[in-house]
C-alpha cells in the first residue's frame, strides 16, 4: 500500500508535528509514502481570483500521482476537499478537463481520472483498519477522555462524498478508542475552529477557539485531537491568545494530532512525533500516559 504524500502549504510550513507524526506512523502500519519533488499549491488561496487555476493546480498534482501509478494522501482538510472537488468537477465537465490537459501537455503530463485521494483518517480507518491498528500498537494508552475535532471540510460540503459523516459515528472517534483512549463528545465538535475568520476578524476567531476549548473542558475532555492542520493551528497554537482576549486563564487543554497520539501507542518518542513543537500543555498528557 503506497501513496504519494501531498502535504500542502500549512502542514509543510507551520505544522511540523503533523508531518513528522505522519511520516513516523503510517509506514509502521503498512502505508508507504512517496515524497514528490516537484509540487504546487492545491489552489485554494486562488479561488477568489481564478475559477480555472484551482482545477488546473489540483489536476497537476493528480497527474503527477497517476504518472507514478499512485493514489494521493492529502493530510490537509482544505487540500483534500479541493482535490476531491476537482475530480468530481472534471468528471462532469469534459471541456474543463480538456482545457486542463492542454496546459498539462506542456509538461508531458495528462490527468486521466485514475488517482484516488485519501485523507489520513481514511487511510487509517478504511485502508489500514481499526483491528490492525489495535494489534500493531505496543501498548494501549489509558482511558483518558479525548474529544475529536474533525474540522469543517472533513464533513462538508455534501455535494460529493466526504471522509466523515456528521450523523453517525466518526471514524476519528473509532481510531481514538483503538489505541485505548476514550472518545468524548462535546457540543461543538462539528463546528468551525475559527481559522477561516482569522484574516477578517482575528479577535472573533480567537473567541471561537475559546468557546471550543471551554465546551470541551465542560464535557470532561482532558485533551482534543484532530487531523486537520488548521484546527490544530487554532486549538493548539492560540490558547494563550484565547486566555488574553477572554481573561479566562482556565482555557488550557492538550491539543494534539491523532497521529501523535497513535505514535505514542506505537512506542515512538517525542522527537519522532514532534510533540515538543506543540504549543498547548501537551506535557500534562504525556506525563499521564507516562511517555
Amino acid at each position: 500500500m503506497k501513496f504519494l504524500l501531498f502535504l500542502g502549504c500549512t502542514t509543510a510550513t507551520k505544522q511540523y508535528g503533523y508531518e513528522l507524526s505522519l511520516r513516523a506512523t503510517l509506514p509502521l502500519l503498512g502505508a508507504e509514502l512517496e515524497y514528490p519533488k516537484d509540487m504546487n499549491c492545491c489552489g485554494v488561496p486562488m479561488k477568489g481570483i481564478s475559477k480555472f487555476y484551482p482545477y488546473y493546480a489540483c489536476a497537476r498534482i493528480l497527474a503527477i500521482a497517476e504518472s507514478q501509478g499512485l493514489d494521493v494522501v492529502a493530510p490537509c482538510n482544505g487540500c483534500h476537499l479541493n482535490l476531491t472537488e476537482t475530480i468530481y468537477k472534471l468528471k462532469l465537465n469534459p471541456s474543463l478537463m480538456g482545457a486542463v490537459n492542454e496546459l498539462l501537455k506542456e509538461e508531458g503530463l495528462k490527468y486521466m481520472g485514475k488517482a484516488t485521494v485519501y485523507h489520513p483518517v481514511e487511510v487509517l480507518h478504511d485502508k489500514v483498519g481499526v483491528e490492525k491498528i489495535t494489534s500493531a500498537i505496543k501498548r494501549k494508552l489509558p482511558e483518558i477522555p479525548v474529544s475529536s475535532h474533525p474540522g469543517c471540510h472533513l464533513l462538508r460540503p455534501t455535494e460529493f462524498p466526504r471522509p466523515e459523516v456528521r450523523n453517525g459515528p466518526l471514524k476519528l472517534d473509532r481510531l481514538i478508542e483503538a489505541i485505548g483512549l476514550k472518545a468524548r463528545d462535546y457540543p461543538e465538535k462539528y463546528e468551525c475552529c475559527g481559522a477561516a475568520m482569522i484574516p477578517y476578524s482575528p479577535e472573533a476567531a480567537i473567541r471561537v477557539v475559546a468557546l471550543r476549548i471551554k465546551r470541551a473542558l465542560a464535557a470532561g475532555s482532558r485533551a482534543i485531537t484532530s487531523l486537520c492542520p488548521y484546527c490544530i493551528d487554532m486549538l493548539d497554537g492560540k490558547q494563550d491568545a484565547a486566555k488574553t482576549i477572554t481573561g479566562d486563564q482556565n482555557l488550557s487543554i492538550p491539543a494534539l494530532y491523532y497521529t501523535q497520539l497513535l505514535g505514542l501507542a506505537l512506542g515512538l518518542n517525542e522527537r519522532e512525533l514532534g510533540t515538543n513543537l506543540n504549543m498547548s500543555p501537551v506535557e500534562v498528557l504525556l506525563e499521564e500516559v507516562k511517555v
